[in-house]
């Protein structure tokens, strides 16, 4: 019994442990992170095994800033922005343009890019119904989102990488229920 006891208490406090190390992860990227940006980038598409398409690997140039203004222009002459409520993407020359406001879907891909870029990911896993964890690996911390239940659409799991010298976000990989996998590279 006294094993028993022991056991649970260790791991209790190697939980309380863990619980304050992602907090003090998490607070130290939102207060040091969501800084203006701007560089090149490197997307990778996977498409979900099932699908049978190939990986495609796009460049070009990013602007953050903080809040609610993100511009990715491709090399393609592909355009993705978000500037408060309004959402472009335009791919072959054809424009779509969300409102935010009414658009579930794409309210959600724009929060988990601009959370992730603000440094602010604790409120995204409200959003998203996940858990959250948080290690520093190297001269890198490492946040790791993953959802509590499976769904339709959505991201099983987030995981965003941020310099530890200036808690900026350089590496981010969203995964989704289908298999299919976005990951961006900040140079």
């Amino acid at each position: 019994m006294k094993k028993i006891i022991l056991t649970a208490i260790a791991l209790l406090g190697a939980s309380v442990m863990f619980a304050q190390k992602t907090g003090e992860i998490l607070s130290t990227i939102e207060k040091n992170g969501g800084k203006v940006l701007s560089g090149s980038f490197v997307e990778v598409r996977t498409p979900a095994p099932t699908s049978g398409a190939k990986a495609v690997t796009l460049t070009g140039d990013l602007i953050f800033k903080p809040q609610n203004f993100l511009s990715m222009m491709y090399d393609n002459k592909d355009l993705f922005s978000i500037d408060g409520n309004t959402m472009v993407i335009s791919q072959n020359g054809a424009n779509q343009t969300f409102d935010l406001t009414k658009n579930l879907m794409m309210r959600s891909l724009s929060n988990t890019l601009l959370y992730a870029l603000n440094g602010v990911l604790i409120k995204l896993t409200a959003e998203q119904d996940a858990d959250i964890s948080a290690v520093r690996n190297g001269s890198d911390y490492v946040v790791t989102l993953t959802a509590r239940k499976k769904a339709v659409r959505g991201y099983c799991k987030i995981t965003a990488v941020y310099k530890a010298s200036d808690c900026s976000l350089h590496k981010m990989t969203m995964d989704e229920f289908s298999g299919a996998s976005t990951s961006y590279s900040l140079k």
